[in-house]
């Protein structure tokens, strides 16, 4: 399944545990990554593309067939993203129906995916979610989660209580990373990848080579 970007988009082969309930059109998801890309992609002024998240919830009736961008996020202005998440002293938009974040310079850099989904109780993600109880949910990082840090239970930013609350939602939900992170590029990561197939589906989207947190 092929589109614009020669995109593909699969779903973890035999990571799966039972899913109950509704499940996202895989072309439609695929679609929605790609205009992911296209309208709130991170990157520098030289072209190169930087790590960044967003996190949608959206009626359940846009993640399933007949997807219609003219109609998808309409609420959301596309420089204003791009802006808020360049900005690295913040590193992060909250709309009607969208998240997303850059890197936030704290001393240390703070990931994308934590600035989304922490803290696990009161989180962007949180409020997200909180907006509308049964809509389609679709999380997407450009890179996925860090082994040492976002996966990591004894780490303060990890984010695997805020996937265990969003398992909760009611309504469809999808975690789509693309490229592997660089410092865990050639690790194992099936048993870190489990850590987020048990609480919600977890897709790659197969595009361009890695970039940097």
């Amino acid at each position: 399944m092929f589109l614009s970007g020669l995109l593909l988009l699969f779903l973890l082969p035999d990571w799966t545990e039972a899913i109950e309930g509704d499940t996202v059109d895989i072309n439609t998801l695929a679609r929605i990554i790609d205009f992911f890309e296209q309208n709130y992609k991170r990157v520098d002024k030289d072209g190169h593309p930087r790590q960044y998240a967003t996190a949608i919830n959206v009626p359940k009736h846009q993640c399933q067939q007949n997807f219609d961008q003219n109609n998808f996020l309409t609420q959301e202005n596309a420089v204003n993203v791009k802006n808020a998440i360049t900005d690295e002293t913040n590193a992060l938009y909250q709309g009607a129906e969208l998240i997303a974040a850059g890197t936030k310079k704290e001393g240390f850099n703070i990931h994308s995916e934590s600035l989304l989904l922490n803290p696990a109780d009161n989180s962007p993600m949180t409020k997200l979610l909180n907006k509308r109880k049964d809509g389609c949910s679709v999380f997407y990082t450009f890179e996925s989660p860090c082994v040492d840090s976002c996966l990591n239970e004894t780490r303060d930013h990890n984010i695997l209580k805020a996937l265990k609350n969003w398992k909760e939602h009611s309504g469809i939900k999808a975690f789509v990373f693309k490229n592997i992170w660089k410092h865990d590029d050639g690790k194992d990561l099936q048993p870190e990848f489990k850590k987020i197939v048990a609480h919600v589906p977890l897709y790659r989207c197969k595009g361009a080579g890695p970039v940097s947190e």
